[in-house]
């Protein structure tokens, strides 16, 4: 290249870094002529080109610049991006995963193909993506992706290391610590988690999110009076924080279960906010979890008819009114899916509105995108299997085989008790000391009751360590007896198993569980500590299946139901829908639950 050729390039480069796409085209030309392949020049073009709006010439200059540029991984990170922006998703994974091969130290294409590969449910294949990055040298960045890997993949303590790594490797950075104590937290390691939490504040002490980690740590340590003062810091740092005023208002209502307290604050930064606010959907979940349908459908509904409302807004609005309105439930869904075709969660919610509105066929497409998207997610599979069923597909009976994939046992009596019954007191005992609460939580399938905050797991206490001793036997026959198979169940066993999450609900009289499933899961469970006396009447507090947790035309009913007894286990698929009858009487009904996913 002569002298006068890079002062040409440069000249180009100078009006693009102005935005003056036209100057540049023009002098681009006169030394294009003379460099007809040169690998700057055809960059040069896919810059323009993506300026002016012209992606399809801005795919091919990048597919040119690649061409003659074998070496370089950056054409190809970026035709990626381009593809990807199209929704031309599967041609991006093979652009950056050839980027990839010419350098895995090339961070932008590296952590796209991860990020791709974790998106889709391939956080297996995003290991080693992530691993041949790492070779060249520690990245923050890279082992925080490798940590959201493993915990794709359920492996909690090589996700910890990861975190872990990705501080060491940013010098202790204030959000790579945070990172870390949000992880803690939720791995149940609270002691470590508030530990870091409070670390990072030292770096960073007016952070609203890093209050509201520690707030969230000592919630689950059931130090509630500090956790409330921690989440009230977060706002005078941020009076706007969503996060926090969620967690506010729900432990404000957990505690008293007096709405207007749990409202108080909300309410006080909603009249101060500007434009559109995420705390109008804080307002409309906790009214909605509540029982005032009425007043979350006004709130929500309000907001998202109004010019402009977000997708979250549009979204949250579809959720609660799908008893209501259903027409106008699809409509804001399918607006949300317009903007954003790719988004799981808004994908759900239209097939969600779709179920309800009787467009049977649209909600198995729609379910259908979700699972090619995110191929274990099991609302996904849960909404389209509910398709299935509405329309006599054959394929939905196999994913419901109630008598080989719904199967209960009673747990032997652990080692040092004399008898099953003399176990159960005191497990009963330990948990009971566990539900100082007064309400249900926001956001779960529990009406009428508590549940605890702690990971159970990793209690220390006797009866709840025996307990989960006490399950292993029955998880690992439940897994053998499912045989071989390439449905969603079967294809993912492997040798082993891990607790995904262990949790204890104390239902009140006349409370209940509303049909639900759970989302990351692959195999939940049901475990029955104490049972009231009433649950010998007809379906009285029993565990029942097939009833869709979203309404359908027509509406389904339940196909199969387990009736409790003390020390019954029920295993069975995560994607299942299943709820609970409530129960008359004046006992309470003490259950543990926990999911399993692959080892």
């Amino acid at each position: 290249m002569t002298p006068d050729q890079a002062r040409l390039l440069n000249t180009v480069e100078y009006h693009l870094q102005g935005g003056r796409a036209a100057e540049a085209a023009e002098v681009l030309e006169r030394v294009a002529r003379e460099l007809p392949d040169a690998p700057r020049v055809w960059w040069y073009r896919a810059t323009i080109a993506q300026m002016r709006g012209d992606t399809a010439s801005a795919e091919t200059a990048l597919r040119r610049t690649a061409a003659v540029d074998p070496a370089g991984p950056q054409p190809l990170a970026a035709l990626g991006e381009l593809l990807y922006e199209l929704d031309r998703v599967d041609e991006a994974a093979a652009a950056w995963r050839e980027a990839h091969g010419r350098d895995p130290h090339f961070l932008p294409s590296t952590m796209s193909l991860a990020q791709y590969l974790i998106d889709t449910g391939k956080s297996a294949e995003a290991i080693p993506v992530l691993d041949r990055g790492l070779a060249g040298g520690r990245e923050p960045g890279l082992s925080t992706m490798r940590a959201q890997a493993n915990t794709e993949l359920g492996d909690t303590p090589a996700a910890l290391a990861d975190y872990r790594e990705a501080v060491a490797a940013s010098n202790g950075s204030a959000q790579a610590i945070h990172n870390l104590a949000l992880a803690l937290v939720i791995a149940g390691d609270i002691e470590a988690g508030e530990a870091a939490a409070r670390e990072a504040l030292a770096l960073q002490p007016n952070s609203p999110s890093l209050w509201q980690v520690l707030g969230q740590a000592l919630v689950a340590r059931d130090a509630l009076a500090e956790a409330q003062q921690a989440f009230e810091t977060a706002l005078t740092h941020d009076p706007q924080h969503p996060g926090a005023h969620r967690d506010l208002s729900q432990l404000i209502w957990m505690r008293t279960g007096d709405v207007g307290a749990a409202l108080a604050r909300v309410e006080e930064a909603l009249s101060k906010a500007q434009g559109f606010s995420p705390l109008t959907v804080v307002k409309g979940k906790l009214l909605e979890y509540v029982g005032d349908l009425d007043g979350a459908r006004k709130v929500l509904g309000e907001a998202a008819n109004l010019p402009g409302a977000p997708n979250y807004m549009l979204c949250a609005a579809s959720q609660v009114l799908l008893g209501s309105d259903r027409l106008q439930a699809a409509t804001l869904a399918a607006q949300a899916v317009g903007r954003a075709p790719r988004d799981t969660f808004g994908l759900a919610t239209l097939a969600q509105a779709q179920l309800a509105a009787g467009d049977i066929d649209g909600a198995e497409l729609t379910a259908g995108r979700i699972r090619k998207l995110a191929p274990l997610d099991q609302h996904g599979l849960a909404l389209q299997a509910t398709a299935w069923r509405l329309k006599d597909d054959p394929r939905y009976r196999p994913l419901h085989d109630y008598d080989s994939l719904v199967r209960t046992a009673v747990i032997d009596t652990p080692e040092g008790w004399p008898d099953l019954a003399s176990y159960l007191a005191d497990l009963t005992e330990a948990l009971t000391a566990l539900h100082g609460h007064e309400a249900h939580p926001i956001g779960q399938s529990l009406r009428g009751g508590t549940q605890t905050n702690v990971r159970l797991e990793r209690s220390e206490h006797p009866a709840i360590k025996a307990f989960f001793k006490a399950v292993d036997a029955p998880i690992r026959a439940y897994i053998a007896a499912l045989g071989q198979g390439d449905d969603p169940v079967r294809s993912r066993i492997t040798d082993g198993y891990r607790l995904a999450g262990s949790w204890s609900i104390r239902l009140r009289p006349g409370g209940h569980h509303v049909d639900h499933l759970h989302h990351k899961g692959w195999i939940s469970s049901a475990f029955y500590v104490s049972v009231p006396t009433k649950v010998s009447d007809g379906d009285q507090g029993a565990l029942r299946f097939g009833m869709p947790g979203t309404p359908t035309r027509p509406e389904l009913e339940a196909e199969h139901r387990v009736r409790p007894q003390p020390g019954l286990l029920a295993l069975f698929p995560a994607y299942m829908w299943h709820g609970t009858d409530a129960f008359d009487g004046d006992e309470p009904r003490l259950t543990i639950a926990f999911d399993v996913v692959p080892a």
